[in-house]
């Protein structure tokens, strides 16, 4: 036995189990921010993925404390090829979370904004959508993205280009019964509007 513990501090992955126990009681305290950042550590990153999606990344949007997944989610993000459904699920909250705060200055940097944007507001759609929890944090989220678009279209094309700003939209989840709906009503009018005036001339 004495032969083992000696050779115990020198063998590679071993610091791994700590980890694990470590998780282990974070995860019967339900202290699941923990349990994330100990499965990373122990390398384990597809179970702290997972944990992240399941018991943490919707809870936060919806509570409004996104900000604590921002190190969580860097952390795995480093790993991501190591982490089953990271496409679908954590890149998502990872670039729904980097979207511009404030409104780019320059035309270059707004057409970058709006496409990073509009594809964000497009991949909402791939997340968990079965729980209350992970409704309301979906369409919390596409409704700040709608929003950010927006805001981003009108400093590009004034009021013009509705068309493809209505049809972009459409493709974002957003809550059924929210006020959005009256901006896309708005559009879809002054569409057919512009539609009909082209066909008078």
């Amino acid at each position: 036995s004495s032969g083992i513990n000696a050779e115990w501090p020198l063998r590679p992955g071993d610091s791994n189990v700590f980890h694990c126990a470590r998780a282990l009681h974070a995860r019967y305290a339900r202290d699941w921010g923990k349990v994330v950042t100990w499965y990373t550590a122990a390398e384990m990153f597809d179970a702290a993925h997972r944990i992240l999606m399941d018991n943490i990344a919707p809870q936060k949007i919806v509570s409004r404390e996104e900000g604590d997944l921002v190190p969580l989610l860097t952390a795995l993000q480093e790993h991501s090829y190591n982490i089953l459904n990271w496409g679908k699920e954590g890149a998502v909250y990872f670039s729904y979370l980097h979207l511009p705060s404030v409104l780019p200055q320059g035309e270059e940097e707004l057409e970058l904004a709006r496409l990073k944007i509009s594809t964000t507001g497009h991949l909402l759609n791939n997340l968990p959508y079965t729980t209350l929890t992970e409704i309301c944090a979906v369409n919390m989220m596409g409704l700040r993205t709608c929003n950010l678009l927006v805001e981003v279209w009108r400093a590009l094309f004034g009021d013009t280009e509705n068309r493809e700003l209505l049809l972009t939209m459409k493709t974002f989840p957003l809550p059924s019964d929210y006020w959005i709906n009256d901006i896309i009503t708005k559009l879809s009018c002054e569409i057919i509007a512009e539609e009909q005036l082209d066909m008078v001339h």
